[in-house]
């Protein structure tokens, strides 16, 4: 059982999305800056990749003390402190309804297995709208439901985290580009 455990720990710990990972000196020297963004007192961010033309730049932070960590290059730099840490999309046609001024997403949330090996799951569907929607979409940020033939905000933050938390079956609206994110205050890394 005490092996069960440990793996079941195992396993958990690895599925968890990295949003950044810490660097070595001699790494980040082997790599190109592309741009500096910001530069004060506590740390420096740059724009790097693998040559002076990668088309997939990444953030890499710079402490003070000399420490860097390297972010995934689906991030982006929001402000002098925040940087914003985005989530495998949902779809990649931009072509479809489902996708005007945001996404709709048809999830249903289920659990599978029995104790100890219980896993938590969702499926999507990116496909369509609901059938009686003919409103304008709200553009401010947040995760919204679908019920009643109104949008009703869920979430005024739109991330990952907040989209699990109550398990809701159904039709959810993400405005704007349709991505969940995490906002991680720099100041806080280290």
């Amino acid at each position: 059982m005490k092996i069960i455990s440990i793996c079941f720990l195992l396993v958990l710990l690895l599925s968890c999305e990295k949003k950044f990972k810490r660097i070595t000196t001699d790494k980040f020297q082997e790599m190109a800056v592309q741009d500096t963004l910001v530069e004060n007192s506590r740390f420096s961010v740059f724009k790097v990749g693998l040559s002076n033309t990668d088309e997939f730049p990444k953030i890499l932070l710079q402490t003070k003390s000399k420490k860097n960590y390297l972010f995934d290059y689906e991030c982006e730099l929001e402000n002098d402190s925040t940087i914003l840490f985005y989530y495998s999309a949902f779809v990649i046609d931009q072509d479809g309804a489902f996708r005007k001024n945001g996404i709709w997403v048809y999830t249903e949330f289920n659990t599978e297995g029995t104790f100890p090996f219980i896993s938590k799951g969702m499926s999507f569907s990116v496909d369509s709208i609901p059938s009686k929607w003919n409103k304008v979409v709200p553009t401010k940020e947040g995760i919204y439901f679908y019920k009643n033939n109104a949008l009703t905000l869920f979430s005024t933050e739109q991330s990952e985290k907040k989209f699990k938390e109550k398990e809701l079956d159904g039709f959810y609206f993400f405005p704007n580009m349709g991505r969940l994110f995490d906002r991680i205050n720099i100041n806080d890394i280290e």
